[in-house]
């Protein structure tokens, strides 16, 4: 599974990769909204990371018609270079610009999708990426985890190698459950990636673990019992 951070700060994105295996970020027009820096800078930024990282950076063109998202996108893939995906909406005028990009070379996300029939639209017209909202899903009556279990098998057994990329997301457990059932990628938010991480029994055995050595070699660590290979 690919893993993404959901956010539009920079230095966060540094932050979790100082920890994670992550595979870029992803940003939307929300979130960019939100960002604390200019976006000429912060997208100057952007492209600096990804060259640095080789890493994939998500980036949501805000035109209304195929025409214009198109040359959004090309704008865009031009300046972010070919590490970029260009997300483009699961609507009309998306599909359309998602078929003119692909024949461009521009790697493309088709997002805010709510249910099977669209992403498999997505896939069809091209996109590398699908992205279901898991909790707007869960909003609207259905079930989000069962949406991209739906999606994954019928790409399967189409042949489409578009990814489904799980957004949108209220607990670690949609999480886990995407990967059971094979999502092939998340995007989710900084405070998310220590949660995948922690349980509290995992918390005990290291307290249990430190304790026996203090009591037998006190601030000692392992590697100073090394054998002096010098002599």
């Amino acid at each position: 599974m690919e893993y993404y951070v959901d956010i539009a700060d920079i230095d966060a994105v540094r932050a979790v990769n100082d920890y994670f295996p992550i595979d870029g970020f992803t940003t939307n027009p929300n979130i960019l909204t939100k960002a604390s820096k200019p976006l000429p800078e912060l997208f100057e930024a952007y492209r600096d990371y990804i060259r640095q990282t080789g890493q994939r950076l998500f980036v949501q063109v805000t035109a209304q018609t195929a025409e214009a998202m198109t040359d959004q996108a090309v704008r865009l893939h031009a300046f972010f270079g070919d590490n970029l995906v260009v997300k483009l909406p699961a609507v009309r005028e998306g599909y359309k610009a998602c078929k003119r990009c692909k024949a461009l070379g521009i790697c493309v996300c088709v997002t805010v999708i709510h249910s099977t029939m669209q992403a498999i639209m997505a896939a069809k017209a091209g996109a590398d990426y699908a992205a279901p909202y898991i909790s707007h899903i869960d909003n609207i009556g259905a079930d989000g985890v069962r949406c991209v279990d739906e999606i994954v098998k019928a790409f399967d057994r189409s042949g489409y190698r578009c990814k489904v990329l799980g957004a949108s997301f209220r607990t670690v457990e949609q999480v886990d459950k995407l990967a059971i059932v094979g999502c092939h990628a998340v995007t989710i938010t900084p405070e998310t990636f220590d949660m995948l991480i922690a349980h509290p029994s995992t918390d005990v055995s290291m307290l249990g673990f430190n304790r026996a050595w203090q009591d037998k070699f006190g601030d000692g660590q392992v590697d100073d019992f090394l054998p002096d290979e010098s002599k």
